[in-house]
């Protein structure tokens, strides 16, 4: 049976209200673009509409057997845990999934996702459409899916820029991935700028960034804020800051962040959650995971 066609394409957070359960992780408010939601044990049986979204299922809980049905055929293919399976926006299924009841998803708006193929294949806008498949592995997307999820479970410790940069990392092994597997077109379209040109972050601009970031560790710094500083794209400011000074901006703010906390280790007595506030750590807990890897030594090691 296909799932019923509705006279517009859903939401995500839509289609998840019909689930016979609410999932166990959600990311809501973190990104405006994407969302990322995790269920476990719900029926095995689900209806989904067409989605207004693309979204990618992680196949979790162990190996399993799973039939969909919908545009026109029906297939069922026994997958491992950790297969992905891809789902084009406009799409409705039937899913009827024989073992342990365990997904991930993340649905990403289809504008986000073109402009970051616009970005990495050097096309324009709306030069790209996507096709499905069923039960596809590949181990890099399914660890930094796994990662991002961690990561979202632990939010209470997480970082935005973090979050941002994975989320940024996904989306562009996923966009290899589907034109490796052919199941990714593009279009002509009007020519872009050169690469090179594009991916550029002038010294003014590097300048301002980093001001930025010493003005504002003490705060969740997202990598649209910085993106925004440099008045780039996020996809071009990640390329042309890891260039212009040989370090990823998470991994830059992580530095900026010791350093400082170096400095106030030093220069007085104040207690370790304050220094991991002034940093912008989340927790105590975090920063001294985060020292210590970073300087092999425990903040309070560190002061003594």
């Amino acid at each position: 049976m296909l799932a019923p066609a509705t006279a517009s394409p859903l939401s995500a957070r839509s289609f998840g209200r019909s689930l016979s359960g609410p999932p166990v992780l959600s990311s809501d408010s973190v990104w405006p673009g994407a969302l990322v939601r995790w269920w476990r044990d719900v029926s095995p049986d689900i209806a989904q509409p067409a989605l207004n979204q693309h979204y990618v299922t992680m196949h979790l809980g162990g190996a399993k057997r799973i039939t969909r049905a919908g545009q026109g055929r029906t297939e069922t293919v026994d997958v491992e845990a950790g297969a992905l399976s891809i789902v084009p926006a406009g799409a409705a299924y039937q899913w009827s999934t024989r073992g342990p009841v365990e997904f991930a998803h993340i649905y990403i708006a289809p504008a986000a996702f073109e402009r970051v193929g616009a970005e990495e294949f050097d096309r324009g806008a709306g030069a790209f459409s996507l096709e499905d498949r069923l039960g596809v592995k590949d181990n890099l997307i399914e660890a930094l899916f796994l990662t991002m999820i961690e990561e979202l479970a632990a939010r209470s410790s997480g970082s935005r820029l973090y979050l941002d940069t994975l989320l940024h990392s996904f989306m562009l092994r996923l966009l290899r991935l589907l034109r490796l597997l052919r199941l990714l077109r593009t279009y002509s379209s009007a020519p872009c700028a050169p690469l090179a040109r594009r991916h550029a972050i002038s010294p003014a601009k590097l300048r301002r960034v980093i001001g930025y970031i010493e003005a504002n560790l003490a705060d969740d710094i997202a990598l649209t804020d910085l993106a925004a500083v440099a008045a780039m794209s996020p996809f071009h400011f990640s390329r042309g800051f890891a260039t212009a000074t040989g370090t990823p901006p998470y991994a830059f703010v992580i530095q900026r962040r010791i350093a400082l906390a170096k400095t106030l280790l030093a220069d007085g007595s104040d207690p370790i959650n304050l220094i991991a506030a002034q940093c912008g750590f989340h927790s105590a807990g975090q920063f001294c995971r985060m020292f210590k890897r970073a300087t092999g030594h425990s903040p309070l090691g560190f002061r003594s």
